[in-house]
C-alpha cells in the first residue's frame, strides 16, 4: 500500500472517529434533544411511538439494551409524564407503552429532527456518483457490522425525508 493511500484511509479514519466522538450520527444535528432527554430516552419515546403494542422486550432489542434497563427507562419516561404503562387483558405479566400528548410532541419534534438531518446529509451524497455512493454504502455497513451496529433494514426516516 502507498503512502497516499495510507493517509488517504488514516484520514478517513480519523474522520469517522471526529465524528462518533461528537455524536453527529445519532443527535442529528446541533442543539438538545427533544425536551432535554438524554438521546436514549429520546429514542425510547421514538420507538413507543412507533410501535402501538410496545412492549419492554421488544423495546429492548429494538434499542440494544436489557430488559431491566429497559425498564429503568420507562420507568423514568413514565414519572417525567411522556409515556403511560398497561397491562393488556388477561395479561398480567407484560406491560405495554403508550405515549401520552406530551409524549408525542417529542415524537414528532424527533421525526423533525430526524427529517431535517436526513435531507441535508440527502444533499451531501447527491454530490457523489452512484457508483461512489454504492462504495460509502458499502464501508458504512462493513463498518456497522465490525462495531455490532449493522444495517437496519426497517428504517423509513431517510426515505420518507427523500420524499419530501
Amino acid at each position: 500500500m502507498n503512502e497516499g493511500t495510507m493517509d488517504t484511509m488514516t484520514a478517513i479514519l480519523n474522520e469517522l472517529n471526529r465524528i462518533q466522538e461528537r455524536g453527529d450520527l445519532i443527535r442529528h444535528g446541533e442543539g438538545e434533544t427533544p425536551g432535554g432527554l438524554s438521546l436514549a430516552e429520546t429514542h425510547c419515546v421514538h420507538w413507543i411511538g412507533e410501535s402501538p403494542e410496545a412492549n419492554a422486550t421488544r423495546l429492548a432489542e429494538r434499542m440494544g439494551m436489557t430488559r431491566g434497563a429497559m425498564s429503568k427507562m420507562t420507568k423514568r419516561l413514565e414519572a417525567k409524564g411522556l409515556v403511560t404503562m398497561r397491562r393488556p387483558v388477561g395479561n398480567n405479566k407484560e406491560l405495554r407503552f403508550e405515549l401520552t400528548p406530551a409524549g408525542e410532541r417529542v415524537f414528532t419534534e424527533h421525526a423533525r429532527c430526524h427529517a431535517r438531518a436526513s435531507k441535508a446529509k440527502l444533499a451531501v451524497l447527491a454530490e457523489y456518483t452512484e457508483a461512489e455512493r454504492a462504495v460509502i454504502l458499502r464501508f458504512l455497513e462493513r463498518i456497522g457490522d465490525i462495531t455490532g451496529h449493522g444495517h437496519d433494514a426497517d428504517r423509513t426516516d431517510v426515505k420518507e425525508a427523500a420524499d419530501d
